[in-house]
């Protein structure tokens, strides 16, 4: 029998039974949820110096609770010390602005066509930048331009992000 989470019972599949509800790619629970794979339950406690249903709640998808920016940012660390790379929280921080922000109300749909083909151009590009960067006899500038080509395939790959994202006036 599945555990109750604020009175409800979790979601059930008929003949496979419970199943956990459905978490935002985009959120401080996902977030959350990769950096505790990573550094586990215990470093996340520590961190967080907070009661354990309030960490549970920041992991909750229904919960608007998220972490404390002090709590997000030490939670960011333990990950990159960890060997983790990126911030999951500023990352999604990041991203959950970009789709925020007033300027991307009065997005053209039509420009999603062209901003995917220069994801996959940019992409492309850095993937072979890092092929490159790979070989034994890669040199300083080979790494540089690794480098900028993922920068530049990262900023390609946000760009699409809202156009993908209902748009909600302010």
């Amino acid at each position: 029998m599945g555990e109750f989470i604020r009175g409800r019972a979790p979601p059930t599949i008929p003949g496979i039974g419970a199943m956990t509800l459905p978490r935002e790619p985009v959120s401080f629970a996902a977030a959350l949820a990769t950096i505790e794979k990573r550094v586990g339950s215990d470093v996340v406690r520590r961190i967080a110096s907070r009661a354990q249903r309030t960490i549970d709640d920041w992991r909750h998808p229904e919960t608007p609770r998220t972490p404390p920016i002090e709590t997000a940012l030490a939670l960011d660390c333990a990950w990159r010390a960890a060997g983790g790379a990126g911030a999951p929280m500023l990352e999604t921080y990041r991203r959950l602005f970009e789709v925020s922000a007033p300027i991307v109300i009065d997005i053209d749909d039509g420009q999603l066509p062209g901003l995917t083909v220069v994801a996959i151009k940019e992409t492309a590009e850095a993937h072979a930048a890092l092929l490159i960067a790979l070989q034994p006899q890669a040199t300083e500038h080979h790494r540089r331009e690794a480098v900028r080509e993922v920068s530049e395939a990262i900023a390609a790959l946000e760009a699409p992000l809202p156009h993908l994202y209902v748009q909600q006036p302010p």
